[in-house]
């Protein structure tokens, strides 16, 4: 994350770079400036991905290793050039990249540095927490925070455990969705009824799922992505209207006021928050409610004697969501 966006540039064979690429199929890594930039720095690379999908901009000796995945073809349903419309890879990507991540803390508690972990700002204190980490006097501005704290012991942790507390989680989520596929076929339905009555299906994810994350095509998509917003008086825009269907996979405590509002413009809204359910929030024939029990804060994995978890788990736990809903809207579109 933020590779791409961040003027960084590696200095030394020290640095690393770790990421992950595009759809190879829509992608020429020889002209990916990013890329050709951190080829010729002395960085090592690591990539979120297999050795194909950077095959036709480099040779693989200059990656300095890859987590493996799925070909960008794997999955399930298409329609016109969007295939497949439920792919594996981007899933995969995630969970992966997410995976290997939270080993390379666990690396690093096992040398004897614990890295500062960012509380999320979404939880209260954080903003003053993570503040207290950049070295601040009147001697010159503020520096960047440092990678690594100078004064915590943290107990090493084993490996292997930090994935796998990852997956777990995962697992359970995927529990938690087979235990509401109704819901999931209902929301199917609804995505289908739209599409064939020419209304808009409109979708925001706000957690780590964004369609640049998921490697949404330009053109072609049949549905709507808007900008990841949580609240719900500036991601649904003002046009949607009755027949229309909103899918909106949340980050922040439920309003059920702003979810009346959307409700009485007519519109059928598929709805989530982890804050869960609040009893304010009564049913309707417009609203659909998924149940996914990731943690406000969103990482899931603690590290024994450390205040902050690591490993966020959104972006697994919506696009899992998400990509079910999808292919259940292409079961009855027919999509092959």
């Amino acid at each position: 994350m933020g590779i791409r966006a961040s003027d960084w540039q590696p200095q030394s064979k020290n640095d690393v770079a770790y990421f992950a690429v595009p759809d190879p199929r829509r992608w020429d890594p020889r002209k990916d400036e990013r890329l050709q930039q951190l080829m010729k720095s002395k960085a090592q690379l690591f990539v979120i991905g297999r050795p194909e999908d950077v095959a036709a901009g480099a040779s693989a000796p200059r990656f300095a290793g890859f987590t493996g995945g799925p070909a960008p073809e794997d999955g399930l349903y298409g329609t016109g050039d969007v295939r497949p419309l439920a792919p594996l890879r981007q899933f995969e990507q995630l969970v992966r990249g997410w995976s290997a991540a939270g080993e390379f803390i666990a690396a690093c508690t096992r040398a004897g540095r614990m890295p500062i972990i960012w509380m999320s700002v979404w939880l209260e204190g954080a903003i003053a927490r993570n503040a207290s980490f950049t070295p601040l006097n009147n001697l010159h501005e503020p520096w960047p925070v440092p990678m690594f704290h100078k004064d915590r012991y943290i107990p090493p942790l084993a490996p292997g455990r930090a994935a796998g507390e990852f997956l777990d989680f995962v697992e359970g989520m995927l529990a938690a969705l087979e235990g509401q596929l109704d819901s999931i076929a209902r929301a199917g339905r609804w995505l289908a009824e739209a599409k064939k009555a020419g209304k808009r299906i409109w979708t925001v994810a706000v957690g780590h799922s964004y369609p640049e994350i998921l490697d949404r095509p330009a053109s072609g998509y049949p549905l709507e992505w808007g900008r990841s917003v949580s609240d719900l008086r500036k991601a649904m825009p003002r046009d949607l209207g009755p027949g229309d269907v909103a899918l909106h996979l949340g980050y922040s405590p439920v309003d059920a006021g702003d979810v009346a509002g959307v409700l009485n413009r007519g519109i059928r809204f598929i709805y989530t928050s982890p804050y869960g359910r609040p009893s304010s929030l009564k049913d309707h024939r417009n609203l659909l409610w998924f149940d996914l029990p990731w943690r406000p804060g969103d990482a899931c994995v603690d590290v024994p004697g450390y205040s902050v978890r690591i490993i966020p788990s959104s972006s697994a736990a919506h696009t899992m969501a998400y990509f079910a809903i999808v292919s259940e809207m292409a079961e009855r579109m027919r999509w092959n």
